[in-house]
């Protein structure tokens, strides 16, 4: 190795190890601000004002993440009251817990993300569902002997639920059996949560039964691609915009499942730019779906290996000739009666719905053919108001007509 190229390797690397140093700086800085004391109390407030006030506070900012809204009961407009006093690592701790919350401290913000405690809820969480979830965490049970796990559920959680199907009670009796089994007898077992239960017969399971006010909650067990193919069905409402294949990878994140991309050319999907999704009251997997359709693509969800095979594109881009000039296209023509040309294919109009208050909007593209006569002429005059009336080819001058050549005159005679 030449002394120029030694030169060159010691330079980046001492840059690199400089920005690496800023950044893990920046990170230390963070979290020594976590670790101060802080005293605020906050009523009735949305979780995103919350954190707002609570990261001035501190002299750093919070914010959710798109998947901690999403596994909230209302997104960001979470309504709830705050009382943070001591540490604020442990009172920001405090309050996240009670959503299954947690934080990561990143280069230049702390970021709020979905415990994995929250994918037993499928969709956006309820009230309902959080209050479950919590006791089939905390709810702590000894017992002494052995008991069917069927008198145990309820009395574990302090309510009354239902394990489905009904058959899967031997597997619960089997975690019972093994953990009284044990012990000596007239003594109680160690303390153990409901989670611990329907963790050990594997697979999955999920809360439901939970939409009507009167309904028995129900925890189904089911097998692991069962329980994949309940989280691509479960109902989401997508809001995204970025980078096509970031927003592919995201919703493959949400579906726990593991991404692999075929690409057919080097630079697909980059080609295709940003992209806004839009996606409401769909299923997960109909959302990927769509997303990787536009892109040109194909999508194989093998439940059973757990694994989600993006492939594409599918069409190849036609060559175009060289030497050839493009044809150029027409120019729309003006029709005689003076009104605006109109294109039958074209998105001529847009409907937009405000929905919970104006949060959010559905919109709906209207096309030329989607009008009636009476809204087609109510567009023609407004046009005109604004662009002002196209002006009229001017008519053709009328042929003059030809001239009716005149009789040949008879030859006079001439006297002799």
């Amino acid at each position: 190795m030449n002394a120029m190229s030694f030169k060159k390797m010691v330079v980046v690397f001492v840059l690199v190890g400089v920005w690496a140093g800023f950044v893990q700086a920046d990170k230390l800085e963070l979290q020594a601000k976590l670790s101060k004391e802080l005293k605020i109390q906050l009523k009735d407030v949305t979780i995103v004002e919350a954190l707002e006030k609570i990261g001035k506070k501190a002299g750093l900012e919070i914010v959710l993440s798109d998947e901690a809204a999403w596994k909230l009961p209302q997104g960001g407009a979470t309504r709830l009251r705050v009382m943070l006093q001591g540490p604020l690592v442990e009172s920001l701790t405090e309050m996240l817990n009670a959503f299954f919350m947690r934080y990561a401290v990143g280069e230049e913000r702390v970021t709020i993300y979905p415990r994995p405690e929250l994918e037993h809820i499928l969709g956006r969480p309820t009230a309902k569902h959080l209050e479950l979830l919590t006791k089939i965490y905390n709810s702590t049970i000894t017992v002494k002997g052995y008991i069917n796990s069927k008198a145990i559920v309820g009395r574990m959680i302090g309510q009354e639920v239902l394990v489905l199907p009904v058959g899967r009670y031997s597997d619960l009796d089997k975690f019972l059996h093994k953990i009284t089994s044990g012990v000596p007898e007239g003594d109680t077992t160690p303390p153990f949560t409901l989670a611990h239960m329907l963790d050990s017969v594997g697979g999955g399971w999920y809360l439901s039964g939970m939409e009507f006010p009167n309904q028995i909650p129900e925890i189904r067990l089911v097998t692991s691609p069962e329980f994949r193919q309940a989280k691509l069905d479960q109902i989401v409402d997508v809001y995204m915009e970025g980078d096509a294949a970031a927003i592919i990878q995201r919703l493959a994140n949400w579906t726990g499942m593991a991404l692999f991309m075929d690409k057919r050319e080097r630079d697909w999907p980059g080609e295709h730019g940003l992209m806004d999704v839009d996606m409401q009251n769909i299923k997960l997997g109909q959302a990927l779906r769509n997303v990787v359709s536009i892109i040109d693509g194909a999508v194989n969800m093998d439940i059973e290996h757990n694994r989600i095979q993006i492939a594409g594109p599918q069409h190849k881009k036609k060559p175009v000739a060289r030497g050839r000039p493009p044809r150029a296209r027409p120019k729309p023509r003006v029709p005689d009666s003076g009104k605006i040309a109109r294109a039958g294919g074209d998105y001529v109009g847009k409907i937009s719905i405000p929905m919970d208050g104006g949060k959010y909007y559905i919109e709906f593209m209207l096309r030329e053919s989607d009008l009636t006569e009476e809204l087609k002429n109510l567009r023609d005059e407004k046009m005109e108001q604004i662009l002002g009336r196209p002006p009229r080819p001017k008519p053709a001058a009328a042929p003059s007509k030809p001239r009716r050549a005149a009789p040949p005159r008879p030859a006079r005679e001439t006297r002799k």
